[in-house]
Parts: structure tokens; C-alpha cells; sequence
């Protein structure tokens, strides 16, 4: 039976969206060791149509194999591990290829180039290994930069460690769910929007329809008139804004959904405009710095210094153009909604010929850019997120803190045993 992939992937599309779930089917995901864990964790990439993967293990199925596998039955017994659990878990999905190695990692590593791992997005090392055989596949991986996960587990208890020089984050997924409406610098055609009704002049049923990001605006500029063009800044005075200003506006308080919402909602006319320390860090990285910039750059760092050239000529990040949802009439909300996604764009065309401004002046070709990549990383400039890498397998920080915590428990002991 076919089933469009739309409706087959519904979930978790709405979930990572259509970039997410092409780069989950363009990953190649290789598993070292074939143990019940393993199994699970592929079977956690099989169902949402990971692109293919590989099992490397020497061991056969056992009868103690099945005890802690579902993916096992009787009749694998003395068959090869690797290739007994993969034919089980592309039974999960037709989409994803599967494949076995019956081999063990230190023979892999002994007799095979280190091209052999150019192959998979990732490698998911499960049980212990040998160090020798860690510390190769280490140095392999991370001059790959080949994301390495080392997963073990012992009864209910896991680690996992991510081995890796870099990794960024565009799609951070922030569950605060803020909104960039910039009230507090409303670009041109938002400010003649706002200042093109007349709150006055219109009957009861429109003042009732007009959008809260109108209300803000109107509210936001009556009180910078009265306060020295400053905004509401302590307690006393966002509360002074929310009852003096936003629901003064509205004609009827109890029964005005579009001002109760706006009552509700403050805070989103209160959000300054600027650009996060975050961000602000991560312009002054070396890797973004016009001598260090070059043909092998990453392109999420071209993205970045793109980024830094557009906050340079416009004081504020792309706009993500996205507005919540709020009472209002059709043709207002339509209205309103089309001013931020054209401003959106207009961000999103500068800020794309940067990219490939930055990319001419590297030697490299725009031919192949995904420019729904870019769309991306314009609605989620103001949370990017970049976490370097250590070789170490324990992070010296985490070490030093249970040392710490370790030399106060003797302290304390020290001392009950005084007294």
C-alpha cells in the first residue's frame, strides 16, 4: 500500500517541518554493536524515515539475545546479530534501506580506510569498547567532524556523550513561543497602517475587530508622548500602560475581546528590539572574521557573518514576519498579516544577498543553496545556538564539580565527627 508521505510523516512534520525531515532522510546513521539499546534508538530513527543505517556487529544471536530484544525471535538464533536485527527493523518502514556488517570494529578499523566512515551523518557506538579501538575511532570522527555518540547503559541507568568539535543549532524549538512584532520600532508601512484608523471614528463592531498590535501601537506612542519618548520600564509603570493606555482605548472593557486579549497580552507590546548578547557573541567569533573566511567555511557560519553585515546596516535582526493569532475581523488580520510577511521577505532578499555576496568573495558558487535554509535561519536568527566540542569523554567542568562537592561531603564529615 502507498501512502503519500505528507500524511505518512504528518506528525513530525509539524514537529522539524520539511527541512527537518529531508535532512532525517538524508542521514546515514551507522550503530557499532548490535545490543537491545541499539535496536531501540534505530527503531526511534526507522519509523520517522531516517535515510538508511548499519549495523556493525561479529556476534551471533544467542538465546540470552532474546531476553532483552524485541526485535529478536527464536528463529534468529545462530544467525549473524547484525544482519538478524536489520532485517527485522526495515520491516518498520519501506522507506529506509538497511544494512549489516558482520565485523567487528577493531577489524573494520585495522582494514579499512578512514573513507570508509565518509559514508554516515553519524555513529552511534553502543556497549563498552575497547579505549584503543575509542580513541581511533575518535580521532577518525572528529577530523571528519563526524558527530560520534558513545551510549551505554547498565540496568536503568544511561550516558550518553556527543563527540564532536562543533554543533549548531538553528531550530532550537524555544518553547516560550515569543513573537517579534516591534512595536516598539514599527518599520514604515506597520506605522501607516496603525496611524490609518481611527479608533474614534468607527462604529462598534470594527473597534471590537481591530488587531492588538494596532492597539499597542497607538498605546506605545500615546505614552512615549507623555513620558519623554521613554518606554513603560518599572512595575508601576507597565501597569500604569496596561490600564491607562491599552483598555483606556477600548469602549467596553468586559466585552471587547480584541482589548481584553490586548489587556492579556502586554507583554509582547513591552519587548524591546535588539539583538540578544547570544547573537551579539557569536559576531565576534574568529571563524567570521574576514581573514578566516573561506572556501571551507561551514555554511552556517556564512549565515552568521551575513547576519553581522545586515545587523551592521540595520540595527535589528530579519524580521521572522510570523504574528500569533488574535480577535479581529478577516480583512484586518489578512491586512495586518501581509505587512509582516512582506517586510519578512524584503529582510530575507537582503539578508540572501549577503549570503551570496560572502560566498563570491570566498570562491564559491550560490548554485545548490537551499533557499528554504535560508528562509529558516531568518525566522530563527534571535536563538541560534552554537556549543563547542571536546575530545574528552568527561567534561572537565562536571569533574571538577564533583570533586568539589565530593571534598565538602568530607569537610562536613570531618566536622560531625568533632563534635
Amino acid at each position: 500500500m502507498s501512502i503519500d508521505k505528507s500524511t505518512k510523516y504528518d506528525r513530525q512534520l509539524r514537529l522539524w517541518e520539511s527541512t527537518g525531515q529531508q535532512k532525517l532522510e538524508d542521514s546515514s546513521i551507522c550503530l557499532i554493536n548490535a545490543t537491545a539499546t541499539g535496536s531501540e534508538l534505530l527503531k526511534n530513527l526507522v519509523l520517522p524515515g531516517i535515510g538508511q543505517f548499519t549495523i556493525v556487529s561479529d556476534l551471533p544471536v544467542t538465546p540470552d539475545s532474546l531476553s532483552g530484544n524485541f526485535f529478536l525471535d527464536d528463529e534468529d538464533i545462530g544467525k549473524p546479530l547484525a544482519m538478524a536485527m536489520t532485517e527485522k527493523l526495515v520491516e518498520l518502514n519501506t522507506d529506509v534501506q538497511g544494512n549489516a556488517i558482520n565485523d567487528n570494529l577493531n577489524n573494520i578499523l585495522k582494514n579499512e580506510s578512514p573513507e570508509f566512515w565518509n559514508q554516515f551523518s553519524a555513529v552511534v557506538v553502543c556497549d563498552f569498547i575497547s579505549s584503543d579501538d575509542l580513541d581511533k575511532l575518535q580521532d577518525i570522527t572528529w577530523n571528519k567532524k563526524i558527530p560520534l555518540f558513545v551510549l551505554n547503559t547498565v540496568a536503568f541507568y544511561g550516558s550518553l556523550k556527543l563527540i564532536m568539535p562543533e554543533t549548531t543549532v538553528v531550530e532550537t524549538h524555544d518553547p516560550s513561543r515569543l513573537f517579534d512584532l516591534r512595536i516598539d520600532n514599527p518599520w514604515e508601512e506597520l506605522k501607516h497602517y496603525a496611524d490609518s484608523i481611527h479608533l474614534n471614528d468607527l462604529d462598534d463592531t470594527d473597534h471590537a475587530h481591530i488587531p492588538y498590535i494596532v492597539i499597542f501601537l497607538k498605546a506605545l506612542t500615546a505614552w512615549k508622548q507623555d513620558h519623554n519618548n521613554l518606554p513603560p520600564r518599572t512595575y508601576p509603570e507597565k501597569k500604569s500602560f496596561r490600564f491607562d493606555y491599552v483598555e483606556a482605548l477600548s469602549r467596553d472593557i468586559k466585552s471587547e475581546t480584541n482589548f481584553i486579549e490586548a489587556s492579556q497580552s502586554v507583554h509582547r507590546a513591552l519587548q524591546s528590539t535588539r539583538v540578544p548578547q547570544p547573537i551579539l557573541n557569536l559576531f565576534e567569533n574568529s571563524k567570521i572574521k574576514d581573514g578566516n573566511l573561506n572556501y571551507h567555511t561551514p555554511m552556517f557560519w556564512i549565515y552568521v557573518k551575513a547576519l553581522k553585515n545586515f545587523v551592521i546596516k540595520n540595527d535589528v535582526l530579519p524580521l521572522p514576519g510570523n504574528i500569533p493569532d488574535m480577535a479581529s475581523d478577516t480583512t484586518n488580520y489578512i491586512k495586518i498579516q501581509s505587512i509582516y510577511r512582506e517586510k519578512a521577505l524584503k529582510d530575507m532578499n537582503e539578508f540572501t544577498a549577503e549570503v551570496f555576496r560572502i560566498l563570491e568573495s570566498v570562491g564559491r558558487s550560490e548554485e545548490g543553496i537551499n533557499k528554504a535554509l535560508i528562509a529558516t535561519f531568518c525566522k530563527n536568527t534571535a536563538l541560534l545556538h552554537v556549543a563547542e566540542g571536546s575530545k574528552d569523554l568527561c567534561n572537565n567542568s562536571l569533574i571538577n564539580k564533583v570533586l568539589e562537592e565530593y571534598r565538602l561531603l568530607m569537610i562536613s564529615m570531618d566536622l560531625q565527627a568533632c563534635l
